[in-house]
């Protein structure tokens, strides 16, 4: 849910064309309502967790509190929007500067958060990471595809006649839901089974902020879950879609279809909607939450993400730290994308300790589309553009040559408007990237404007491929661009010939750390090693609504960390059906411990930001998921909820904040490295000065009687000692903890170095990734 960048990567064309979308309001909201007091906006009063176990008498209690500082009930009524009553305590309501500052000072009041708006975050990627999914039911696996357990989207919504939502064979639904299949504009009850068990949907959050918007009847948009936009269908589909045979988007990626656990039930909380683009309101978000830990869901996943600067997890705004932190309490797994704003540092987002954050790497496949010059050099670029064309020799250009006005520089990538219709007519055109302000899909534009018939667009490494539409559009790399450029500047009659796209698998190294996904460490709590895990997020099919008059095979390619959540989330339900009494830390330790940091060809996973390199755990957190070893890990670090009060204490939160969230009378104590021993599977040591110890406590769910030892790698520079090195277990002794300790051997100030401990017995490896800086004084 990035303000400045979306965590789902779609086509600046597809964007422009959202923008237009807006919602239909007039029977459902009075007009009043929304233009009433200008002066106000709503707010998110928090008051932590539940004072009752009896949702009205929770409600009631928000109303009396409203009233005696709006001075009626009337009022309080009229200004109220949601009651948040199930997972935790508060309410949003529109108040006025000075009202919410009244409201702050009452003693049960944690914090009043402002309304704002946020954005949002297959056939190849299941195989590529070892979930050799059949179409037969009787070939399902121990862990029985996710059978019994509940996936909730908090999304964009979902498209429900997708075939990846049919519930042929899906289980009956788990006698503990108590959520609804809320009806709406083009949404009704029939429109859920055992597949999509729930749908609801929350608007009021983001029509209060919108509401200078005139809405109206000319809109994509459904007052309703149905999804209008794609993202929500998308990773929906990706984390639970039953098995689609001969899924392809426009006959690339050919395949079976399906998602990580395609016997889960899915609920759907739409709060992401097409306002421009994905818009997302704090209040709808917080009120998705807490209906979905009312319905009784087991997994969310959630591919939204506040915007950097961070804000603190308890006092202040993040909305999905607090929404899933209760969550957390209530033994649900959150999961969450780590954002697109990569390759740069320190860029990730959702880095609360009790969530789930993924980071997006590459599969195996790509889209390969030749480009035959004249001379019959035939060069290599990637497209996902399948329309008509002419496949024989024509003129080929680069874009300055054909400039409008030769003596500026918009030319040189193609920007609207820039190049000369009469020299650039019926030609491919060579443009190359210089900024971040321009993409493919917008030069495209540009010179299909100025007549053109082909684009070639030579830029900077970035994975994922976006559709131009228009005509042929081919991504290559500076070095391919060059040596077309060196072509037409030799050639007399410069000529080339473009081909369609072609599906290839494994004839490249992966998996790669997508350029896009954001890195850590986290600029919160850096003694929290983030991200979590990584997988699949680059060029990801799966369910996509039939949107426009183009023919729609039902699939879309999507790349961002909004696909690469989901993988997890999916996965995270095959661990809670095999594993139900696990708590959503046990989950997301199998998930860390067990990862792999191995590409295919046996080297180590690398990255490619501004400079190629191996990945290290703040690109890749434990490494990328191996569901497989997931759900049979060896150990697992385990983490109560009082434990995360003790890391919300070792924050510097007061006393009083902490206790109002929690509805616990904790009185922090002061106690040494006391951040750093949160029982995380991975170490983080941010300061480390003339020595750190750092206690960790395993949990055996291997083998009863089984013996592990250490294996120590320790970070350049710094001396480890694990005590004790053996680690006995039997009946009597499943729990046990060790102590890690770090010396500095040399006295300068220097960066993150990279280590890990691993406990083995022979059988299991369970690995514990280590990241330490040295700070000397």
């Amino acid at each position: 849910m990035h303000t400045n960048s979306l965590n789902w990567r779609w086509p600046r064309k597809a964007q422009l064309l959202i923008t237009s979308a807006i919602l239909l309001l007039q029977n459902f909201l009075p007009i009043s309502q929304i233009f009433a007091e200008a002066t106000s906006s709503v707010h998110i009063v928090y008051l932590g967790d539940k004072i009752s176990h009896n949702p009205e008498t929770t409600k009631m209690h928000h109303l009396k509190m409203l009233s005696s500082l709006l001075g009626s009930k009337e009022a309080a009524r009229s200004s109220i929007l949601y009651s948040y009553k199930h997972g935790f305590s508060g309410f949003a309501a529109r108040l006025t500067k000075s009202q919410a500052e009244e409201i702050a000072k009452f003693p049960e009041v944690v914090s009043v958060i402002p309304n704002r708006i946020h954005k949002l975050h297959t056939t190849r990627s299941w195989d590529f990471i070892g979930i050799h999914h059949s179409s037969s039911k009787s070939s399902f696996t121990e862990s029985n595809l996710g059978e019994g357990t509940i996936i909730g989207v908090i999304d964009t919504g979902i498209w429900p006649e997708s075939e990846s939502f049919n519930d042929e064979e899906m289980g009956q639904i788990p006698s503990k839901w108590k959520g609804v299949c809320q009806v709406g504009e083009q949404f009704n009850s029939t429109n859920c089974n055992k597949k999509i068990i729930g749908a609801r949907w929350f608007l009021k959050g983001l029509t209060d902020h919108t509401k200078k918007i005139i809405l109206g009847n000319d809109t994509n948009e459904f007052l309703s879950g149905r999804d209008a936009i794609g993202h929500g269908t998308h990773t929906a589909s990706t984390a639970a879609g039953y098995f689609v045979k001969n899924a392809s988007y426009r006959g690339l990626a050919h395949g079976l279809a399906r998602g990580g656990a395609p016997l889960a039930h899915i609920a759907i909380y739409k709060a992401c909607w097409g306002l421009p683009i994905a818009d997302c309101a704090d209040a709808d978000i917080l009120k998705a939450f807490d209906k979905a830990i009312h319905d009784g869901v087991d997994v969310l996943t959630v591919s939204l993400g506040v915007a950097i600067p961070l804000f603190s997890y308890v006092d202040q705004r993040d909305t999905i730290a607090i929404g899933s932190f209760h969550a957390t309490a209530k033994g649900i797994s959150v999961v969450c994308s780590a954002g697109n704003s990569g390759p740069i540092s320190q860029t990730i987002t959702n880095t609360a300790p009790w969530i789930v954050t993924v980071a997006a790497t590459t599969i195996d496949r790509a889209f390969r589309a030749g480009i035959t010059l004249g001379n019959n050099h035939t060069l290599w670029g990637q497209s996902i553009d399948t329309g008509k064309r002419n496949l024989g020799f024509v003129g080929l250009t680069y874009s300055e040559r054909v400039a409008l006005d030769p003596t500026d520089d918009f030319a040189k990538d193609c920007q609207y408007g820039s190049l000369n219709a009469t020299m650039a007519a019926g030609k491919i055109v060579l443009c190359f990237s210089l900024s971040d302000q321009q993409d493919i899909v917008s030069a495209s534009l540009a010179v299909k404007k100025a007549g053109g018939v082909g684009l070639i667009y030579a830029q900077f490494h970035e994975d994922g491929l976006n559709q131009c539409g228009v005509f042929p559009c081919i991504k290559v790399d500076y070095e391919v661009g060059t040596q077309i450029l060196s072509y037409i500047r030799r050639a007399r009659f410069p000529t080339a010939s473009l081909s369609f796209p072609k599906t290839v698998i494994g004839k490249w190294t992966s998996p790669r750390v997508a350029s896009f996904s954001s890195r850590g460490p986290s600029s919160m709590s850096p003694t929290v090693l983030k991200p979590d895990i990584a997988a699949p997020g680059v060029d990801i099919l799966a369910a996509f609504p039939p949107l426009g008059t183009t023919k729609n095979s039902g699939f879309a390619l999507l790349s961002g960390t909004s696909m690469s959540c989901p993988h997890v989330a999916g996965i995270a339900a095959l661990i809670k059906s095999k594993h139900p009494t696990w708590s959503p830390a046990a989950i997301r330790s199998a998930l860390v411990t067990t990862a792999s940091q191995s590409g295919t060809d046996g080297s180590v996973i690398s990255e490619e930001g501004s400079t190629y390199k191996a990945a290290d755990p703040f690109d890749i957190g434990g490494g990328h998921v191996n569901p497989n070893e997931a759900l049979d890990p060896g150990l697992i670090y385990n983490i109560t909820t009082e434990d995360y009060i003790h890391f919300l204490c070792s924050m510097g939160y007061s006393d009083e904040s902490i206790s109002k969230v929690t509805k616990t009378a904790k009185k922090c104590k002061k106690e040494k490295d006391q951040g750093l021993n949160l029982n995380l599977p991975s170490i983080s040591v941010p300061n480390l000065k003339k020595s750190a110890k750092v206690m960790r406590t395993v949990t055996n769910v291997g083998n009863i009687t089984s013996v592990y030892k250490a294996i120590v790698k320790a970070p350049y520079g710094i001396k480890m000692r694990v005590e004790p090195q053996i680690l006995s277990f039997n009946s009597k002794s499943r729990v046990l903890s060790f102590n890690v300790s770090f010396f500095p051997t040399q006295k300068l100030h220097g960066g993150y170095k990279f280590g890990s401990l691993t406990w083995t017995d022979g059988k299991y490896f369970v690995r514990t990734l280590i990241a330490v800086r040295t700070i000397q004084s």
